[in-house]
Formats: C-alpha cells, sequence, structure tokens
C-alpha cells in the first residue's frame, strides 16, 4: 500500500488522482500546512525541507510531486498515462514542467491570500520564518517578495497566460497529449480545477471553451470525481501557503 502525506493542496490532488486512476491502494495522511506539520520532525524525516505531498512506496520516498507522478504512471503502463513513444513520453513531460512553472505559484498565492485574512497571513509568515533549518524555496520567494498588490497581479498574468497555454494544445485534440488523458492531463486540472470559482474570468466557455469543455471532461472521471471528494479534499483549505 502506497502512503501519501499531503493536504488539500492542488499538488497533492494530482497524486491522489493518479493514485485513483490506476486503482491503487493507498492511505492518506492528512497534513495542517497552517499549522506546519509539514514542518515537524516526523514529516521532516521523510521531507527534510517540509516538501508536500510526499509519496512513499515500500522503501521509496518521493518529495518532488512531479516525479512522483511520472513514476506512478510508468509504472502502470497499462493505463496509458504516460505514452510509451519518446515524443509523446517527453510531450507529457514538457506539459507538466511547462503548466507547473505558469500556474503553480500563482495558483497558491492567489488562493491563499482569498482563503486567508490578512492577519493569519502575517501570523503564518512569522512562524513560517521562525522554523529552524528551514530553505526559502525560490518560485515562492519570487512571487512574495514584491508589494501585495504587485504580486497579485503578476500572478494573474501568469495565471492567464497558463490558461493560453492549455487552451492552444487543446486546439490539436481532446488531451493535452495524444489520443487520450495523460499523467500531462492529471496535472494541469490539478492546478486549473478550482479556477472558475477562484478567478471566473479566467477560464469560461466563451473565452476558453476548449478549456472549459476539458474540465467537465475530466470532471466527469469516475477516478478524478473520487479524488475530489476523497479525505485529501474533505475540509482541507484548497490552496498551499508560502514555503
Amino acid at each position: 500500500m502506497f502512503e501519501l502525506y499531503g493536504s488539500g493542496d492542488p499538488v497533492t490532488l494530482k497524486l491522489v488522482i493518479c493514485l485513483e486512476e490506476l486503482s491503487l491502494p493507498y492511505r492518506f495522511n492528512s497534513l495542517d500546512l497552517q499549522k506546519l506539520e509539514h514542518w515537524a520532525p516526523a514529516h521532516r524525516a521523510l521531507a527534510p525541507q517540509g516538501a508536500v505531498p510526499v509519496l512513499v512506496d515500500g522503501t521509496r520516498v518521493m518529495d518532488d510531486a512531479a516525479i512522483a507522478l511520472l513514476y506512478l504512471a510508468d509504472s502502470h503502463p497499462e493505463a496509458n498515462l504516460l505514452p510509451a513513444g519518446p515524443a509523446d513520453h517527453y510531450a507529457v513531460q514538457a506539459s507538466i514542467d511547462v503548466l507547473d512553472a505558469a500556474l503553480l505559484a500563482s495558483v497558491n498565492l492567489i488562493g491563499w491570500h482569498r482563503q486567508q485574512p490578512a492577519e493569519a497571513r502575517a501570523a503564518f509568515t512569522a512562524a513560517l520564518n521562525a522554523v529552524p533549518g528551514r530553505q526559502t524555496a525560490a518560485g515562492w520567494s519570487a512571487v512574495w517578495r514584491d508589494a501585495e498588490s504587485d504580486r497579485l497581479q503578476r500572478a494573474a498574468e501568469k495565471l492567464d497566460g497558463g490558461v493560453a497555454r492549455i487552451e492552444a494544445a487543446l486546439g490539436r485534440g481532446p488531451w493535452l497529449v495524444g489520443g487520450g488523458p495523460t499523467a500531462a492531463d492529471i496535472s494541469a486540472f490539478a492546478l486549473v480545477e478550482t479556477l472558475p470559482a477562484l478567478l471566473p474570468d479566467s477560464i469560461d466557455p466563451g473565452s476558453t471553451p476548449r478549456t472549459w469543455a476539458w474540465l467537465e471532461r475530466m470532471r466527469a472521471r469516475p477516478a478524478v470525481r473520487r479524488a475530489l471528494t476523497s479525505a485529501a479534499r474533505g475540509g482541507a483549505p484548497r490552496y498551499a501557503p508560502p514555503q
């Protein structure tokens, strides 16, 4: 049985969806990121820099979600979540890398800002800065350095660029890579599934019809429905705080 340590954040959702798609048994170990449980000694024994999520397969500990996602897909080729051909295989990995860079930090930044009042954000930052041995994550520090309004504006612009990439990719077919859903679709869906509610102007049937239809196709998948209602999402904040 796999052990998954995570929260209700978008990156954890990627692995939950993949585990459900592959019908793999797993136990979800919920971490309260607001209480800095991912910086507690027990979790740091798995991920010294507080990475979330962490996937454990026997003695193998994976604290890089993108690698863990590809590990799951590659370990079960019968599900076709990672195409066998080198060109499509590369395209899946490239899609994950590009969309993570365009969307992940911005989704979390805007979502964290919306779900937490200013006082709670300030208290969390003070507690985070007091964590011993912590290294600042470059992606977060880059979007949190500027004035608040500038940060949010830059994040919204990056989100628009990421969604535009998805819309363009779906112009070639109903899925991001190849003729069926792959790890690329799982990864991107987990990042943008809350955007219609979080930023209604970013994805809608009129301006991004292909992305809207793709979201509906993804949500209709039984594994995705299970993932969205699993313990990984129950009551947990939908967005990760800064690391």
